[in-house]
């Protein structure tokens, strides 16, 4: 079934206050319902909760009855919902509920390459994030999906992986274009290491790729040496079209600087998952930050 999850969209307006909140949620087979709630200050419109039945196209290819979300995304007037092993459901929420056509619709699904379509999902507690996908979308609009795949078996193995990148080059037709140039083996990315600056790197399969929000060549990678009690995990900045490690640094836990952590401290441990890009900041004002 499809994870219910919840995106929020910023829109603008002449202070930069609105913004709208989503929740779909699929209720059956093939019935999706959308929950809306908009704050349009300038409006004077009271904040209300509204909901809507989304039509679904007959010429949907996701599958919605094993749907797991990953993320919601901004995309333009629309929010995004993402399995990172089927595809994407893109709904245009600013327009749900306004008459614009009849033929217009305000869902569209987008299948995934069909290289990415092959592997199944490795990790399947709920709320945890996949370790080996990310889908981005840059400041100027380009989404990218990253992969880093399993060579061979164990498909845990440290060294023998690929990293793979697809640009969505035409979100209406799906159309995705392998970005050939990007590709980056296993060799090649601990080839990266030979600076003296980069030498302490562990040898480890790179995890939680993160897309640049200003350069979609440039991902910043964990690697998370799992023999460690503590988890230490190194942050790698990597150019993937010119081969350079552009920076990395060492992620100091907190409770490394305060003392050795309680056993309910120990619990909300850092585990690798929690850098998320995001404009949203840009729509605070300093007052709003200071009250």
């Amino acid at each position: 079934m499809l994870d219910e999850d919840m995106g929020i969209l910023c829109h603008g307006g002449d202070n930069g206050d609105e913004f709208t909140v989503a929740h779909l949620a699929c209720r059956g087979r093939n019935k999706l319902e959308l929950c809306l709630l908009h704050h349009l200050p300038s409006s004077g419109i009271p904040m209300e909760w509204s909901l809507y039945k989304l039509q679904i196209s007959p010429d949907m290819k996701n599958d919605l009855s094993s749907w797991r979300t990953d993320v919601v995304l901004p995309i333009g007037t629309s929010l995004c919902w993402v399995d990172y092993y089927q595809g994407m459901l893109l709904v245009d929420v600013l327009a749900v509920g306004i008459e614009i056509s009849p033929n217009h619709q305000h869902l569209h699904g987008i299948r995934l390459p069909a290289q990415a379509l092959k592997s199944r999902r490795l990790y399947n507690d709920v709320g945890e994030p996949d370790p080996f996908r990310h889908v981005g979308v840059t400041d100027s609009g380009i989404i990218k999906l990253v992969c880093v795949f399993a060579d061979n078996h164990p498909p845990d193995a440290d060294d023998d992986f690929k990293i793979i990148t697809w640009t969505l080059v035409d979100i209406n037709k799906s159309t995705w274009i392998k970005d050939v140039d990007t590709i980056m083996g296993a060799d090649e990315f601990f080839g990266l290491y030979s600076s003296a600056a980069h030498s302490c790197l562990p040898r480890v399969k790179p995890t939680f790729p993160v897309m640049s929000l200003v350069d979609p060549d440039v991902i910043c990678f964990l690697l998370i040496k799992k023999e460690d009690c503590n988890r230490t995990c190194w942050i790698v900045e990597v150019n993937m079209r010119s081969k350079v490690l552009l920076s990395s640094a060492l992620y100091i836990h907190e409770e490394e600087e305060e003392g050795h952590p309680s056993e309910k401290d120990s619990i909300r441990s850092f585990f690798g998952h929690y850098f998320i890009p995001t404009k949203f900041s840009s729509y605070l004002s300093k007052d709003a930050i200071t009250r």
